[in-house]
């Protein structure tokens, strides 16, 4: 059994570090295999949780994303989680490639949930504070098309461990699906279950204020493209702030990505983003980036 055998593991590897989540682990493995889960194995190597799916393997990385301070002082407020995909030869893929290519909708809700509880393994296994968020991308056509069972089962898995849905940011590409309404509805169920919610690389394709006012996100995350822009022409600065504006009335706290040098920094700070995240600041790694 996928539990046994990674609870094994465990306990020979770091039994006094690794304890305190044994159960957990054996809970949400047969949480999973409960629900035909045994197709899409975890497994413990070198000390962190890996997935498998036919000949794909697949790890958490860890990008953090900061908080900006009144103060000039930057203040670590989250992870985004993000999956590194490798074929049995070491050559890479890139995850939403891998969802298209999977053809069946059920193994792809599967594969949806394999890559959560992974990375929410990964996380729990550094011991992050009370107050840090996990980010999690969620593939937005699943949240349209499964039932509500699909926000149920995680939130059970957090509840038997004991983290608060508030914890938990689910980022969805907000023009990956054309019928907003549906995903409204998606989005209405997960935050009804406790989660926030956050539109990803907002200024990027078929992005639009409409929906953001729709949907009411939490956060909303803007892509790289725009701090590019930005950073090249002056004159983008000023519209980057209006919009910056336009989302604070609306409710949402606002995500630069893509500071890849101290000037991009400089620019959000003065648009007022809320928080950052980037290259600058800190590359996805498999440690949190906790502070000492």
């Amino acid at each position: 059994m996928v539990a046994a055998s990674l609870l094994e593991q465990l306990a020979c590897q770091q039994p006094a570090a690794l304890a305190p989540i044994e159960h957990d682990l054996a809970f949400i493995n047969q949480l999973l295999n409960a629900h035909q889960f045994e197709q899409f194995p975890l497994s413990l190597q070198a000390g962190r949780v890996r997935g498998r799916h036919e000949e794909w393997r697949f790890r958490s990385v860890f990008q953090p994303v900061y908080a900006l301070e009144a103060d000039g002082a930057t203040r670590l407020w989250s992870v985004e989680a993000l999956a590194r995909v490798t074929d049995s030869f070491g050559g890479q893929l890139i995850p939403t490639v891998l969802f298209a290519a999977e053809t069946s909708p059920r193994r792809s809700v599967f594969l949806d949930r394999q890559l959560r509880c992974l990375h929410l393994l990964n996380f729990l296994l550094q011991h992050p504070g009370p107050d840090l968020i996990l980010s999690l991308n969620v593939n937005a056509q699943h949240l349209v098309n499964v039932s509500e069972a699909h926000g149920q089962f995680f939130a059970e898995v957090l509840q038997q461990l004991n983290i608060p849905a508030s914890r938990i940011c689910l980022e969805v590409v907000e023009d990956a699906v054309s019928d907003p309404l549906r995903l409204l509805e998606a989005v209405q169920r997960y935050r009804s279950l406790g989660f926030r919610i956050a539109l990803d690389d907002f200024g990027q394709g078929a992005s639009n204020l409409e929906r953001v006012w729709l949907l009411e996100p939490d956060y909303v995350k803007l892509d790289k493209v725009l701090m590019r822009h930005a950073l090249m022409r002056p004159s983008v600065r000023d519209k980057l702030a209006k919009l910056v504006d336009i989302l604070h009335l609306h409710g949402a706290q606002v995500v630069g990505e893509g500071i890849e040098s101290a000037m991009q920094l400089d620019i959000a700070r003065a648009a007022g983003c809320d928080f950052v995240q980037g290259f600058h600041l800190a590359r996805p790694a498999e440690l949190l980036g906790l502070p000492a």
